[in-house]
This record gives structure tokens, sequence and C-alpha cells, in this order.
């Protein structure tokens, strides 16, 4: 690695640990990366499971983390035709059409290497690859801009692939009231659907969403009231998004003989869960969503055109920001149930 320049990192070491706050070398970009300062990252649930242990063994430690940001372009590849230095970009999990080079990796003070994905977000710089970078709209505020690295494509998407044509007098249920949920919600509300309702554990998460649009929400500990309040034959859509396996099965449970079932939530790695086979033998029907189940290079400008529908400025403040050196703090309180998203501003 020639022309080291240094950045600071969030690393995660060991999993079930906090993560490490380091200054580590990094190279130029390679023909297709672009060098990006960071300006705003979220923390998903994905990121949690991943520092939890959740996704199993990790044969990558130690790396780096984050796949949901904004930022400012400060070097670009050779290769890189489409951004300038200076263009303000949405960074994101998703990949587009585009040629990767190998995934960088950096180098601690020790001279060790510690690895990298094409994005990682939760650091001051870092080197991403070109089919993981999009420009922002104008006018996007930033932080609403970084929640189309995932929270937005993945809520927004699974409502464009299934649910575009509903009828209106149809209830739809979001399992799970977190980012990803409330992104459902605000989709689900763009396109004049009224009926919706959601089911969480989190009270607070439950009250948010029902200020963007739910006609009705029920804690988990209260899903009877969920066949009591609404004719189960009217459910003809509920989405998971909890990664909680009982929120699972209750999401396919509470559905009409015909209906479907979205499963976009991520559960423990090895974890199952039980569903009736007669009810699959009568009509239900259950399907996985991935966020690049559509594309989000040729649906940004509608997922724009659908969020600038509602009041960005009341969206805005629903998140909570913390510095950088706090990431650690925002993962705590992520993890106790005490924030919807946490926000890191650089």
């Amino acid at each position: 690695m020639n022309n080291l320049s240094t950045s600071t990192f969030a690393v995660l070491k060991k999993t079930k640990k906090p993560l490490k706050i380091q200054v580590l070398k990094l190279a130029n970009p390679t023909k297709n990366q672009l060098l990006v300062k960071m300006k705003y990252s979220y923390i998903c649930g994905t990121q949690l499971n991943e520092i939890n242990g959740k996704k199993g063994f990790d044969p990558y430690l130690p790396h780096t983390l984050g796949h949901e940001a904004s930022g400012e372009v400060l070097k670009v590849g050779k290769k890189v035709k489409n951004f300038k230095i200076g263009d303000k970009v949405i960074l994101s999990w998703i990949k587009k059409k585009g040629k990767d080079d190998k995934s960088p990796f950096y180098i601690d003070k020790l001279g060790k290497k510690i690895n990298s994905g094409h994005v990682s977000t939760f650091s001051e710089q870092a080197l991403v690859s070109k089919s993981r970078v999009y420009k922002v709209p104008k006018k996007l505020p930033l932080d609403i801009a970084a929640l189309f690295g995932c929270a937005i494509p993945t809520g927004f998407g699974m409502i464009l692939k299934y649910l575009k044509n509903i009828s209106k007098n149809n209830y739809v249920g979001v399992y799970g009231a977190g980012g990803v949920g409330l992104m459902t919600v605000i989709a689900l509300r763009s396109l004049k659907i009224k009926n919706i309702y959601s089911v969480d554990k989190n009270k607070k998460n439950l009250n948010i969403v029902k200020k963007f649009g739910c006609k009705k929400i029920f804690q988990k500990n209260t899903n009877k009231d969920i066949k009591i309040n609404i004719n189960k034959n009217l459910i003809k859509y509920n989405i998971e998004i909890s990664g909680n396996e009982k929120m699972m099965e209750l999401a396919y449970k509470n559905l009409s003989n015909d209906g479907l079932c979205i499963l976009a939530g991520n559960i423990k790695k090895g974890n199952l869960i039980q569903l009736n086979p007669y009810d699959l033998i009568f009509g239900k029907k259950i399907v996985g969503f991935s966020g690049n189940d559509v594309s989000l290079e040729n649906n940004l400008k509608l997922y724009y055109k659908l969020i600038t529908k509602i009041n960005i400025s009341k969206l805005r403040k629903i998140f909570k920001v913390y510095k950088f050196k706090d990431i650690n703090k925002a993962i705590k309180d992520f993890n106790s149930g005490k924030i919807l998203r946490p926000l890191i501003k650089f």
C-alpha cells in the first residue's frame, strides 16, 4: 500500500464486544473505487446481529462495519466516470451494475490487516466500490439521504414488488416498528393505503409509526387484540421485519386464507420457525425479501418522490443523533430498545 493516508474507524475485533476506535492507514482508491468522507451513517439491525454474533461464525474478524450512509467524494478511481470530487453521495450495501475490484482493506499501527467489504461507513473516511455509491437527489438532507442506503430501499422495495396494486380496503400488517418498519408504513401511506396496523414489543416505536400513518398498533404481548379488532379475512398482506421468530409465526398466522406473508427480518443463524402446513395447502403464501430484490439504481428517483410526500422535518426529528466517538453508546441504546434507529454524525 503506497501513498498511505489515515482515517479513524470503528472496528469489530470480537463479537459481543464494543467496537474499537482505531486510526487506520488506507491507500488511494483503485480504478473502480472512491474515497468518501462520511457525513451521516445509520446503524441497522443487521449490524447489531453482526456485532452480537447472531450471524454465526465470522471469518473476517477484525473488520470494519456499516452500510447505510451519506458522504462526500474525496477521490475517484481511474474508471469511475459518473462521480467527481465534491459530489454528495449515498452509500449502500445494495449493489448496482458495475465491476468491483477486490475488497479494500486497512492497516493498523502494528501493521496488521483490517478487513472490509465493498462498502463500510463506521469511519470518518472509507474506500467504497463504485457499485455501492449513488448520487444524492437535490434538496434532500444528507441525514435522510443516508436512509436510502438500507431502510428506504428495503421498506419501499417490498411495497413496490408485492403491494403496488393492493386494494385500498384491505389491511396490511407491519410486524416490527423499527427503521425499516417505519419506512414500510411511509411507503404504504404514500400509495394511499389507509388500513395499516403494526405489531411490536416497543411501545415508543409503535407510537412513532402511528404518527406516520398506522391505523392500529398492538404491542407484542397483546396480539389477541388483533383478532378481535380486525377482520382476519381483510388482512391480505403481512410484512415481517422484526427479526424475531415468534413475530414471524404471528405474521403468518394472522392472515386471510389467501393472504401473503413477506419475511424480511433477520433471525439468528440456525434458528427456525414453525408454520401450519395446512395453511399453505389451503392457500396462504409466504415469501422472503431482500433489499436488493428491487433495483435501487432504477428506483431511487421514485423512492425520493415517495419520501418527499411526507413531512421531512418531522421525520428528521425522530432519529437520535450521536457523535462518532459515541458509537458504542449508540449501539448500546439501540440494543436496549431505547431508540428507533441511531444516527451517527461525523
